[in-house]
């Protein structure tokens, strides 16, 4: 049981700040996960994308830790061993933490996306589904597990926040001349599960003798097939989820808007670029007659076994929730802003691009710079190997993508984060990436259309 909690431990610490865009597609022209980042990054030709595999990515990342510093040298011989064995020195692991540490997970399917070029201009529309959750965890969560549960354990400051909605857009890249190229989606927003918790009260007081843990959470949870909830009503867990999931009362009241801005700046005959960014900034309106809010609580006790009787020696308060007065809510998106720049050489045939990329969550805020080489030795075929730095993540991880993108099919596959090193868990043939502290996979597959024809005249100057 352990061993499976450990590898748990371990898959968590890949996990999604989430931002649902790939870095690494950022100065490759033949990409349409580009316009998401900047709207004013045009693909090179327009496409049509097929549902759901379309323009799908799922991103896994945390902001605290990579596998290196919860996995340490076996020092009686080959292999690793976890931060929980007695070699490791328990305060070393824990200075590696923040005093809240960031988890989560993004992800993001369209259901149809379209993209033209005109004489004079590009557009696109689409619609996705989106999905983000993030966790901040207390780093007193990590010392109970570094003294096997002894003491006394305060974890008030966790807390979750996660939302799913249904977007909806309509977007333009607007060339002025051969210098620059403005952009802009506008989006149309409804919201389909939202919640949020924060740990009020949230202790565990672990002896010999006894374990009793103990919470008071504040609990507000959204979905399009909730019910009316009246204030004062009280669940358990198994009637919560019944009012949360009823088939019956579907209603879509939960709707928004978002606006992406962005510009892009082609300077020394287009081979020096400069662009800039905002997206998804905006917000929800969550329906308060299809919310449950309130304070949730739950108690557990654990004395030991009994042997006089063969039982087990407990007392448990359950999970109990008494609802509030709900009202109509708005939640702010998670924005990013991004900024680049790019330089070209060999008739941009190799570039080298940089990065920044900003994600502001509502409680946190996470920052990071990629560095990329960018070659197009055709006008059809791109690919790109990259680095990005911060947010824990350290050399040896790379980012790999491909966009093949003649006239009749668009196909791209990448991610930001690839580790290269490896190492074996003690007694087991699991190998281990040992730096990588974060993981996404985004695929497009579409087809694709004529080659934008202000592009043309552009490229011809590089």
């Amino acid at each position: 049981m352990k061993k499976y909690l450990i590898l748990t431990i371990l898959f968590a610490t890949f996990a999604s700040t989430v931002s649902a865009q790939i870095r690494t597609s950022y100065f490759m022209e033949g990409s349409t996960f580009r316009t998401d980042m900047n709207p004013a990054l045009a693909p090179t030709r327009g496409y049509l994308n097929f549902p759901v595999i379309g323009n799908t990515g799922l991103s896994i990342n945390n902001n605290f830790a990579s596998v290196s510093n919860f996995l340490y040298p076996n020092p009686d011989g080959e292999g690793l061993v976890t931060f929980l064995h007695p070699s490791v020195d328990k305060n070393d692991f824990l200075k590696r933490l923040h005093k809240s540490n960031q988890l989560g997970i993004s992800s993001q399917f369209s259901l149809v996306g379209f993209g033209a070029h005109t004489k004079r201009f590009y557009w696109n529309a689409g619609i996705n589904i989106k999905a983000d959750a993030n966790v901040m965890i207390p780093k007193e969560f990590f010392t109970l597990l570094t003294t096997l549960g002894q003491g006394y354990h305060e974890l008030n400051s966790l807390t979750v926040d996660a939302n799913a909605y249904l977007e909806a857009y309509v977007g333009a890249a607007i060339p002025i001349k051969n210098i620059a190229t403005v952009g802009f989606r506008v989006k149309g927003l409804l919201g389909l599960a939202s919640a949020d918790l924060t740990a009020d009260r949230l202790y565990a007081n672990i002896t010999d003798e006894i374990v009793d843990a103990n919470m008071s959470s504040t609990l507000r949870i959204s979905t399009i097939a909730a019910r009316k909830v009246a204030p004062g009503e009280n669940f358990e867990l198994s009637s919560l989820a019944e009012s949360l999931f009823n088939i019956n009362n579907i209603g879509f009241k939960n709707y928004g808007a978002a606006l992406d801005l962005g510009f892009e700046v082609r300077l020394i005959g287009e081979r020096l670029r400069l662009s800039a960014a905002v997206t998804d900034l905006g917000f929800i309106s969550w329906d308060g007659d299809r919310t449950v809010e309130g304070i949730a609580q739950a108690g557990f006790i654990y004395r030991g076994f009994n042997f006089d009787n063969m039982e087990i020696d407990t007392e448990s308060d359950g999970f109990n929730m008494t609802t509030g007065s709900t009202q109509r809510y708005i939640k702010r998106l998670n924005y990013s802003i991004n900024a680049g720049i790019e330089y070209a050489i060999l008739r941009n045939h190799i570039s080298f691009g940089l990065l920044a990329h900003t994600r502001f969550y509502r409680k946190s805020t996470t920052a990071e710079v990629t560095a990329s080489v960018n070659f197009k030795p055709l006008n059809w075929l791109t690919a790109t190997a990259s680095h990005t730095f911060l947010n824990g993540n350290k050399l040896g991880v790379m980012g790999l993508a491909l966009n093949i993108h003649p006239r009749g099919l668009n196909l791209f596959v990448g991610t930001d984060f690839v580790d290269f090193r490896h190492a074996k868990l003690r007694d087991s043939n699991v190998r281990i990436p040992i730096n990588q502290s974060s993981a996404n996979v985004y695929v497009g597959f579409g087809f694709s259309f004529k080659y934008a024809p202000y592009r043309k005249a552009s490229n011809s100057n590089l």
